[in-house]
Parts: structure tokens; sequence; C-alpha cells
């Protein structure tokens, strides 16, 4: 009785041990491959801003592929214009250069003034620096590692806020 209640423990240990093996494996090859931001004015810098604007930003990386799809939206910005909108280089609550338009530059559409909903692709050719940041023109995979590392943001520029109006710090994944 009690050699078959071990080989049971036995056969129930490496069952689990399997599947806790097979989840971290999944886990690994498939995270890290979507991100999204909450956008508004309480993470802008080097100064929080209290603004009615607000926005949401979600993307999925295809490592095979080499391209980031996303998803932009952006509503109530008080600036009557909004100039561009960008995946910067840049920790939370630091500034960072450009690395890839979202609208606004590049081969993006113009944004709209003070609402809109853009979807749209990221590819080695969007991808823009910031050079003195280390990451060159077209390093698509340098990008995609500062995004796994929680180490940019989305940010949309307006008239009134030209710094930007609202930025939310890109997460998923485990990351943050």
């Amino acid at each position: 009785m009690k050699k078959l209640l071990t080989k049971k423990l036995l056969v129930i240990s490496s069952i689990i041990f399997s599947l806790l093996v097979f989840t971290v494996t999944w886990v690994r090859a498939n995270g890290g491959n979507t991100v999204q931001a909450q956008l508004n004015g309480y993470e802008e810098t080097p100064s929080s801003l209290s603004t009615s604007g607000q926005g949401h930003f979600s993307a999925t990386i295809d490592d095979a592929a080499q391209t980031i799809t996303y998803s932009l939206s952006y509503s109530n910005l008080e600036g009557a214009t909004t100039n561009a909108a960008h995946i910067h280089l840049g920790q939370r609550r630091t500034s960072g250069g450009v690395s890839a338009f979202l609208c606004g530059g590049g081969d993006k559409p113009p944004c709209t003034p003070t609402s809109g909903n853009f979807t749209g692709v990221i590819d080695a050719a969007d991808v823009i620096g910031p050079a003195g940041q280390g990451i060159a023109a077209g390093e698509f995979n340098e990008l995609v590692r500062a995004i796994r590392n929680g180490a940019t943001y989305a940010n949309v520029h307006t008239n009134l806020y030209p710094s930007g109006e609202v930025r939310g710090q890109l997460s998923g994944d485990g990351h943050e």
C-alpha cells in the first residue's frame, strides 16, 4: 500500500513538474510580445500636466516578421492641433528621443486634431533612433529589446504642449 502511494505521488509530481516546465517554456517563447499603455498628462516630464486628454496604446511584436502592429487612440486633448505621436526611448519619469512615429511623420498618417484612432505597423525602416541613446536608424531589434525592458513610452504631442500632452510607459507580459 505504501509503495503504491509513493508511486502515485511520484507520477503526480512528474506531471506537475512537466506542466510547469511547459508553461515556463511557452511564456518565454511567447512572452514579451504584447505591450500596452494608458496615456495621460500625469506621466509627462519634466512636469506632470493636468489635462483632460487621455489615450491608449497597444502593440503586438512579431519577431519572425520583424514587425510591431499597433493601435493608438487619444481623445479630449486640450491642444487644438496634434502634431505627432511617437514611441520614445526613455524610462518612467525621464525624457528620451524618438524611436518611431505612430502618426504625424515618417510614412504614418497625419494625426487628427483632438481625438484619433490609428492602427499601423512598424518595421525596421520606421525605426529612426535615437542614435545618441544607442538605437541607430533601422535597428528594429534594439527597439524591441528596449520595449521588452520597459524602457519606452508612447507620447502624443500637441501645439499647446509640444513636449507631449499625454504619455504612457509601455509594459506587458510580466514587465512593470
